[in-house]
């Protein structure tokens, strides 16, 4: 009998993951890519594997649609006496990922009408989506990570050359010439062409504009989750993010007008049974109670262009006197609807139309993974990184977010603006909290322990989830420090171990900031500026009015030629901050705090003032509750 390293990859996950445009797509994607993982795993144990990613103490973790996420990377050990077994497990594995996908894919076809879909192309891509590729090394001289070694730079080599199918037999196919995914462009779609009534609904049931289309693993993704005979669903359901986006302001008016979001509810009862809109189930805690239970539904239409929209649809189907809908009726809970927020609710505003995604990495990870010298190390590490994505969920509903994808060092989650912060760095203590015992056991010194980076991607509504992941991944880079050159450093550990926020605001340009973990004065200074905005002690424009005596004072200072007097620019610049901060006045017409004017002179006498004005716009932006703080955007 000889022991083999075995390393699993399942893809692909550009089109699993980051092809979105809802909310939904990203959280269906990622949970997929988990279900076809944990399918392998299961397999694997059931041939007696010794899974080392993931790390599993209770198979009840790998059940299906369980809450445990798994990566697309699976490593094991399997003792076999012939490399034929061993290949046969592995393909035993194999099509065990390919029946989970199959079985997702027969639940979502079941759910729709199979007149409105292209049966053919549906075929054609079933079997052309999933990608497994795997690559094993024998442990010789009882050397793991020597093997260990080698099959990752097989399975590498492997990815370079992978198997292109030919996409048409000749140029004049006439499937090849339809319309493509709406979320990736890649593959056609498995829609026909909406001609019909019935087809109206597929695409209400889709969330599909008309002109939008969908392949099969964009279907997959729009009513994912899987259901039992009796048609309940199996699976947790994602949170729009639109509700996530509307916490604030829902929680203030369940605190203010109790009897005014109790009318809400009953409108949104009403909607919800003529399916207009959704109900949220999902988030729950260990309790089985989902934190947003006190407003379980879709909040896109508290959004006052939202419900204008959706009011201008369902007159249009009322024109055309289509009454399968139920037209009229709609209309009026509509309409109701919003005199209620126009009238009653006035004062409140609306939700604020920007929400965050965080996307969370482990630092040092490597140099962790190479201290690990044996099979039982390797494992303490990927059992310590387990009782970390164990914990993510919890810490993220704690801080009323939803956790997309938890596996090992990667996080992926929602969070409310007014909560992001706390959120991230609830999530970085907890991750240094799981890693520390197993590190000290490894001999890892202290300014070298796993830490995490986190990036916090603030964007609008409206604006397509790919571009949100785009975002997100931006500010996880930003924070990851990849950017500074070493010879600029401080220290050997600023590079990583940092929050990054980059606050992406519709029709203006980006901003961005990153504070080190350890940076506690920066950290202290920036929480004070959110506490100064959430009471009131400065005004919005100071931040602005900063940028302006940035850009009028940079060439102060700077001779043709000469030399850059730096210090007498920065004397001069400090100089109108105190003049432009003695002169503004709060919302509430009162003078400011000579002890605040006094602080942000020497923050900006630490940073400058171009990076102080990002660091209070950002502040300002965390601090509100709801579109009317924020202003006009």
């Amino acid at each position: 009998m000889s022991d083999y390293i075995v390393i699993i990859s399942i893809g692909p996950v550009q089109s699993m993951i980051a092809s979105a445009r809802k909310s939904r797509d990203l959280w269906s994607g990622s949970w997929l890519l988990s279900e076809l993982a944990k399918a392998c795993a299961i397999s694997l144990k059931k041939d007696n594997a010794k899974l080392i990613f993931p790390f599993v103490e209770n198979d009840e973790f790998l059940k299906e649609n369980s809450d445990f996420s798994v990566g697309n990377k699976l490593q094991a050990v399997i003792t076999t006496d012939t490399k034929e077994r061993l290949e046969s497990i592995l393909n035993k594995a194999k099509q065990a990922v390919q029946n989970r996908y199959h079985q997702e894919a027969d639940n979502a076809l079941k759910q729709l009408n199979q007149n409105d879909i292209r049966l053919d192309i549906w075929q054609s891509q079933i079997d052309d989506l999933v990608e497994i590729q795997w690559a094993w090394a024998k442990i010789e001289n009882n050397d793991y990570i020597d093997a260990s070694q080698k099959a990752g730079a097989v399975l590498a080599s492997r990815k370079n050359t992978r198997d292109f199918s030919p996409l048409a037999i000749c140029p004049f196919q006439s499937e090849l010439r339809l319309p493509k995914s709406s979320l990736d462009g890649l593959r056609e779609t498995v829609l026909k062409e909406n001609t019909e009534k019935q087809t109206n609904l597929t695409r209400r049931k889709l969330s599909l504009a008309a002109s939008e289309q969908l392949d099969v693993l964009g279907v997959i993704k729009r009513l994912g989750f899987g259901k039992d005979e009796s048609g309940k669903k199996v699976a947790e359901q994602f949170t729009p993010i639109s509700r996530v986006m509307a916490d604030a302001w829902i929680l203030e008016i369940d605190q203010q007008e109790p009897n005014q979001l109790a009318k809400i509810i009953e409108i949104y009862k009403k909607l919800e049974s003529l399916n207009v809109v959704s109900k949220v189930t999902g988030n729950k805690d260990k309790n089985e109670q989902s934190i947003y239970k006190d407003f379980p539904y879709d909040a896109e239409l508290l959004y006052q262009n939202r419900l204008d929209a959706e009011i201008r649809d369902w007159k249009k189907i009322n024109a055309k006197n289509d009454d399968l809908n139920q037209a009229e009726e709609i209309l009026k809970l509509l309409g109701e609807l919003q005199q209620l927020l126009r009238n009653d609710l006035r004062e409140y505003g609306e939700p604020y139309r920007y929400g965050a995604l965080l996307l969370a990495d482990g630092d040092r990870m490597g140099e962790l993974l190479d201290k690990a010298k044996t099979q039982k190390q390797h494992q303490a590490i990927t059992k310590a990184l387990s009782a970390f994505a164990g914990d993510v969920a919890d810490i993220m509903r704690k801080h009323r977010g939803h956790c997309i994808y938890a596996g090992g060092d990667d996080v992926l989650g929602l969070v409310p603006l007014d909560k992001a912060y706390a959120c991230a760095n609830a999530l970085r203590l907890s991750f240094a909290e799981s890693l520390r015992e197993v590190a000290n056991q490894l001999g890892v010194e202290d300014k070298n322990k796993p830490s995490l980076s986190v990036g916090l991607a603030i964007c609008h509504l409206m604006t397509p989830f790919g571009v949100v992941r785009e975002m997100a991944d931006i500010a996880e880079k930003y924070a990851k420090g990849d950017h500074i050159k070493i010879e600029d450093e401080k220290e050997n550990h600023e590079r990583r171990n940092a929050l990054a926020i980059l606050l992406s605001v519709r029709g203006g340009s980006d901003i961005q900031v990153r504070f080190n973990w350890n940076d506690e004065q920066g950290l202290e200074s920036f929480k004070t500026f959110v506490d100064y905005y959430l009471k009131k002690q400065i005004p919005s424009r100071v931040a602005y009015d900063m940028q302006a005596i940035y850009l009028r004072t940079q060439q102060f200072g700077k001779q043709d030629g000469g030399d850059d007097d730096k210090e007498l620019r920065q004397n001069i610049q400090l100089a109108e901050l105190t003049r432009m901060l003695k002169q503004a006045r709060t919302d509430t017409g009162k003078e400011i705090d000579n002890g605040i004017i006094e602080q942000l002179n020497n923050r900006g006498k630490d940073i400058g003032l171009d990076r102080l004005a990002d660091e209070l716009i950002i502040a300002r932006w965390l601090s509100a509750k709801t579109q009317k703080e924020l202003g006009k955007e």
